[in-house]
């Protein structure tokens, strides 16, 4: 039916995942509809910021790296399809004192899974990685296969290949209420009910809302994002400054990412730190980015990458929508047969998007899905 009224699946949200999973379902012939509450690649949520770091040597959890190879195989394809430049390989570098959880762990992760990487001590930290302060005994992890993916190109170039193979896309479209029953799922929508065999629920900040079942296990938090304008921008091009995360210990780590090439304008590096406590409600975000918050972030890049001299000009939030152990949510809600989640990416999930897509496009159509997500299912937090 044109106005998609009833259809196989509805996607709920549409950034990250959910494009992902619009693009997969229509590539598989089903009679899919995408609902999004803003517009196409808007920055009100998760998904935006111009560039996120994707990287193999996965110190969260060994257990991502074959949905991360799977992901990149499906940027690289979805690149194919459409000509969009979506990946960049720069390189990743991880930096830390002796000793360093994120460092070690992504070293184990790397040797159980075959990724290349490269130890580093203080001295070759400081011969090929100037730009960073490197005190007598950090270590570091050199990730050549590593880089940027760019989280808005990579949305509309899923959403344009899913609508080239029959998907629909609404925009300003706030879901009011999921309901399940035997026969199928409705979707209320202002004016309207829409009808589905199955509901795939990837809506970010706002799924306890739509799922109140997972009120209890999912935190939103407001996070800031922060670009300098190098004095030198050569040094911060991707072939001179790689992305990286410094561990800090019982800090959140801070990270970066170099210039984008294809970015337009002025050349704009980019740094923010990991983690935040300020916990959120996403329609009550205070978006504006204060003098001392942006200090902050100057001082800690001159402190840690003072070879990234230069002034902080723009800065921006997002939001991380978190679990208790910052792994994801993919599965069905409690009592659900027809409604599939991917929730709680605790801001390392754009990397992995398109295997999370393909995740709960499955689980939704087939009940399966041969992907191993079985490790970030419900029943570990609810134990």
């Amino acid at each position: 039916m044109s106005d998609m009224q009833h259809c196989d699946v509805i996607i709920i949200g549409l950034g990250a995942v959910g494009s992902q999973a619009l693009r997969v379902l229509a590539r598989r012939g089903h009679r899919v509809l995408g609902l999004e509450r803003f517009g196409r690649a808007h920055d009100r949520g998760s998904s935006h910021g111009h560039t996120r770091v994707t990287r193999h040597a996965y110190f969260e959890h060994p257990d991502y790296v074959p949905l991360l190879r799977t992901s990149t195989d499906a940027f690289r394809a979805l690149e194919g399809a459409t000509g969009a430049a979506l990946l960049e390989a720069c390189g990743v570098l991880l930096l830390g004192p002796p000793g360093s959880a994120v460092v070690e762990a992504s070293a184990e992760a790397a040797a159980r899974w075959g990724v290349a990487v490269e130890a580093l001590d203080a001295h070759q930290l400081r011969e090929r990685f100037p730009a960073f302060a490197v005190n007598e005994h950090d270590v570091g992890l050199w990730e050549p296969g590593g880089g940027f993916v760019r989280p808005e190109a990579s949305i509309r170039a899923a959403l344009e290949d899913a609508e080239a193979h029959g998907a629909q896309v609404r925009t300003g479209c706030a879901v009011l209420g999921i309901e399940e029953s035997r026969g199928g799922v409705a979707v209320s929508i202002d004016g309207a009910v829409l009808r589905a065999g199955a509901v795939v629920v990837a809506a970010g900040a706002w799924t306890a809302r739509l799922l109140p079942e997972l009120a209890g296990v999912l935190r939103v938090t407001r996070q800031v994002q922060a670009w300098i304008r190098p004095d030198a921008p050569a040094s911060a091009a991707p072939d001179r400054l790689p992305c990286w995360l410094i561990d800090r210990g019982t800090e959140p780590p801070l990270y970066g990412v170099p210039v984008d090439p294809l970015r337009p304008g002025p050349p704009l590096a980019k740094v923010a730190v990991h983690g935040s406590r300020t916990v959120v409600q996403p329609d009550h975000l205070h978006r504006s980015v204060g003098a001392a918050e942006r200090a902050g972030l100057a001082w800690l890049s001159g402190r840690f990458v003072p070879g990234l001299a230069g002034p902080l000009v723009s800065a921006r939030t997002c939001l991380y929508t978190q679990t208790p152990d910052e792994h994801f949510i993919i599965d069905r809600p409690p009592g659900s047969r027809r409604v599939v989640v991917a929730a709680g990416l605790s801001g390392h999930g754009f990397k992995l998007s398109p295997a999370l897509g393909q995740a709960v496009a499955e689980l939704a159509v087939d009940g399966r899905t041969d992907l191993p997500v079985g490790f970030l299912g419900l029943g570990r937090l609810r134990a």
